[in-house]
């Protein structure tokens, strides 16, 4: 009987083969949708192991003013073996990989410890870590499969908006005025005074409301930027649309952080967004954006006021 059960699951598996084998072509031409058709891929993929190295420092860096255990961890162990990470790969670049898998190993450590009270943006870095770990061998297949992850997040959060509701009459954002200083310092511009005074008033406490505006150019804001997402998201996959849609998804972003002032994220998706450029590798900015978000975590540490992140 266990004889004929063992030479059951063989069979399966065996035909399991088999599919994924005669499927496999159709699942790679699938994935090459996203491909930039130039001979970059390498330079970016190495352009992007070297930011999220940097990336994962910066971040790290985010939590050394929590008083709590988290913030323990980041200042003994993840900060430190991030800074690891960084010295070799960049010091030793044929270890570069190694050091890309030290730190996704530290991010599941940070996942772990910190679940569920964690940013969004984390899970994010380590499945960006995990593409690169996993394709380092196929460097072109890895930057293929991080554009469709990068289409599909980009996508999520516009449909999770719209699902949700909260940003049809532009209740979020409203809240986020209400109890934020840092979107109330942007949004005060687009809405009248006697409106900011009574969502200060309200002060995004529990019980209060309603949260609700007539503003026309208030609602227009709150509503194109679930729309934003998800068209942008859809033409980021057709190559016709592509440039249009990276300078659309940047600009988009860009408007958010000036609300948000999330500059660790904002960074992060403009490079992730930037590997859709074809014709040359548009990641060589990536310096840059890294500096962004190294100066935004001493701004935070050194001017706590200032809140960048």
């Amino acid at each position: 009987m266990k004889a004929h059960s063992r030479s059951r699951h063989a069979i399966r598996r065996c035909r399991m083969l088999d599919f994924v084998k005669s499927e496999s072509p159709r699942l790679l031409s699938f994935i090459d949708w996203t491909a930039c058709p130039d001979p970059f891929e390498e330079a970016r993929f190495d352009s992007l192991r070297s930011f999220m190295l940097l990336a994962m420092l910066a971040h790290s860096g985010v939590l050394f003013a929590d008083d709590g255990p988290i913030g323990w961890y980041a200042r003994v162990v993840f900060a430190p073996l991030f800074l690891l990470s960084v010295l070799v790969g960049f010091r030793f670049p044929s270890l570069k990989s190694q050091s890309v898998m030290l730190s996704l190993a530290v991010t599941s450590l940070w996942l772990i410890v910190a679940w569920p009270n964690f940013a969004n943006h984390l899970f994010l870095e380590w499945s960006v870590l995990l593409f690169l770990t996993l394709c380092r061998e196929d460097k072109r297949l890895g930057m293929n499969g991080l554009r469709w992850l990068v289409a599909i997040v980009f996508f999520y959060t516009g449909f999770q908006k719209f699902v949700m509701g909260n940003y049809f009459e532009g209740q979020f954002l409203l809240v986020r005025v209400a109890a934020s200083p840092k979107f109330r310092a942007f949004f005060e511009f687009v809405l009248p005074d006697e409106e900011v005074a009574r969502l200060i008033e309200m002060g995004g406490r529990f019980g209060t409301g309603p949260y609700a505006t007539s503003d026309a150019f208030f609602l227009l804001i709150s509503n194109s930027i679930w729309i934003g997402e998800m068209g942008v998201a859809i033409l980021l996959l057709f190559s016709r649309w592509r440039k249009f849609a990276i300078f659309a998804a940047i600009f988009l972003v860009a408007g958010i952080e000036l609300g948000a002032r999330e500059l660790v994220f904002g960074a992060l998706f403009t490079i992730l967004l930037l590997i859709f450029y074809s014709g040359r590798n548009a990641l060589v900015l990536w310096p840059a954006f890294a500096m962004v978000q190294i100066l935004s975590v001493l701004t935070r540490l050194l001017f706590p006021d200032l809140r960048f992140n």
